[in-house]
């Protein structure tokens, strides 16, 4: 029973009616036939895979091109791309070493002809054309015959962005084209996704150029006040790495603190859902303009919000100083005429006392004090610019033994040695010697004062020392003072011209110097640079211009 049965269980689990003449020759047609729709799921499975990898359009359709043809035996595959109803590319990807053949010449010319016909209405009708290679007449895929060319649409939404051409000498069986539509499909969804791949790259690509283009500060927060996205700006601002910044609460990032503002920006811009504003001034003691734009999910809610900040410090602080100036200006111009009176009468009174009397010292003190307070209100005069200055021609080593004459006594008696090395021939500028002079001293004072605090430290490895060059060049002249004295702290550097900044114990310096000292240098065209290392001695440069224009606007101010 099981013998007689055994035939019918055969053919149960195989699906093959067979005699044992024909057994073998059906079940291996049964395998091959198993093995060839493995390979074409293997070819769908793959091309579906590959619509969500980064790779070219080329690189997907090659990678499948070997199963591809095991599956269909064809000679030549070819892709034409359209874009917006004009056709932009054809890709050709030739399997075999073989052209497409044509009976004759003009039989070439004639199948080409029916191509570009059958394309125009693969493009419009959006269904497969099929044309023969003996004939050269299109047909549609449902009929049957000798075939050799396959023009398949490839549709996105009812839109053909492409046609797959194949062409096979041998013609196409019904179930290969059924196969080649699905390829024909998937290769519609990798093309298009191709193409949104490569928009929204470029569009990323153009965003983040101008997000980088931006010279003020740009910076997206979310609702968790961690800073996502910032542009160039903001890292060179704050002199900090990007991926140090992102992650960031928005408040430690400003401000160094540990918990939110309070008010914050970010809430009453989510609150209110409109743009707000705020100066406020951060750590490193900058200024900034925030402007604050909440930002929306398509569903309207708010999800974060863009700051964009403008520093300000300058401008903020510029504003300060003038009112500053004018307020300096008017306290000045009152204070001088009770001063007149005080160093006038004391200088008086000193005249008739003799020396020898007690109170003569006294005396002495008040001019001596009254005489100081001029020479502060003076220097409150020339910062808040409104001390005029007249112009003539002046030789620079001139100003400079000027200056020299009236300290060199009190720095040599202060065991520093003076070394002048001025400059022969030095060309003559226009200028004023007494505001250059004023410069000149200020920065001699500055470098006695620097060695006198590096003694006063307790370093006397060397004697101090200050050296005086000028020096000249076809467009400037110049005038450095060095010295070896206690140095600039690196953080202070960049405050040293700043009003009324010092670095000098209370009563030994007004921080107006090095100010007014460059207002007079600039007034003149020029500038004043620095050098400086703690511990090692400082090198400040008064370097004036040359140039004749500057001289008519020197004569003009004459």
């Amino acid at each position: 029973m099981v013998i007689k049965n055994k035939k019918a269980l055969i053919e149960k689990l195989t699906g093959i009616h067979s005699s044992k003449k024909s057994y073998y020759v059906q079940l291996k047609k049964k395998i091959d036939e198993i093995t060839r729709r493995n390979i074409q799921l293997e070819i769908i499975n793959r091309l579906a895979k590959a619509i969500g990898i980064d790779m070219s359009f080329q690189e997907i359709v090659e990678s499948i091109i070997p199963e591809l043809q095991a599956v269909v035996a064809f000679d030549t595959i070819s892709l034409y791309v359209i874009d917006k109803g004009t056709m932009v590319s054809r890709t050709v990807f030739v399997t075999n070493n073989r052209e497409e053949k044509a009976p004759e010449s003009s039989g070439r010319e004639k199948v080409e002809e029916k191509t570009s016909e059958a394309l125009l209405e693969v493009f419009t009708e959006k269904r497969t054309f099929l044309i023969d290679h003996r004939t050269g007449e299109p047909s549609v895929s449902d009929e049957s015959g000798f075939l050799s060319t396959a023009l398949i649409p490839l549709l996105v939404k009812e839109r053909v962005i492409g046609v797959l051409e194949v062409i096979c000498e041998n013609g196409f069986e019904e179930s290969d084209l059924h196969f080649l539509e699905q390829v024909a499909d998937q290769l519609a969804v990798c093309l298009e996704n191709a193409r949104l791949y490569s928009e929204v790259w470029q569009h990323k690509q153009e965003w983040e150029i101008t997000f980088s283009a931006v010279t003020d500060l740009l910076l997206f927060i979310n609702r968790e006040y961690r800073v996502q996205r910032v542009n160039q700006a903001v890292i060179d601002f704050f002199t900090m790495p990007e991926e140090e910044i992102l992650g960031q609460k928005c408040y430690h990032l400003f401000y160094g603190r540990e918990s939110k503002c309070n008010p914050c920006l970010m809430d009453q811009v989510v609150r209110t859902q409109k743009t707000a504003y705020q100066q406020s001034r951060i750590r490193f003691n900058r200024v900034l303009d925030i402007f604050a734009y909440p930002a929306y999910t398509e569903k309207g809610k708010a999800y974060g919000v863009t700051y964009y900040a403008k520093d300000v410090t300058r401008f903020v602080d510029s504003i300060k100083f003038v009112s500053l100036g004018e307020m300096s200006a008017g306290v000045a111009h009152e204070l001088n005429s009770p001063l007149t009176a005080i160093v006038g009468n004391s200088q008086l009174l000193l005249r008739e006392t003799d020396p020898e009397e007690p109170h003569y010292q006294l005396i002495k003190d008040i001019k001596n004090s009254g005489m100081r307070c001029q020479r502060i209100i003076q220097n409150l005069l020339t910062f808040s610019r409104q001390e005029e200055y007249s112009f003539e021609e002046i030789d620079l080593n001139d100003v400079v033994e000027s200056a020299l004459s009236l300290l060199s006594f009190q720095i040599e008696k202060s065991n520093i040695e003076l070394v002048m090395k001025p400059a022969p021939s030095l060309p003559r500028l226009m200028g004023n010697e007494h505001g250059l002079e004023q410069i000149i001293i200020n920065l001699l004072l500055n470098a006695k004062d620097a060695i006198a605090s590096r003694l006063a430290a307790g370093e006397t490895r060397e004697k101090g020392r200050i050296v005086i060059e000028t020096s000249s060049s076809e467009k400037v002249v110049a005038v450095h003072i060095r010295d070896n004295g206690i140095g600039i702290d690196y953080d202070d550097l960049p405050q040293v011209f700043n009003p009324f900044f010092t670095t000098k114990r209370v009563g030994r310096g007004t921080g107006l110097g090095l100010s007014v000292s460059l207002g007079i240098a600039q007034s003149h065209g020029g500038v004043i640079d620095v050098e400086s290392v703690e511990g090692g001695g400082s090198e400040f440069s008064l370097i004036l211009p040359l140039d004749k224009a500057y001289e008519k606007e020197g004569n003009a101010d004459e």
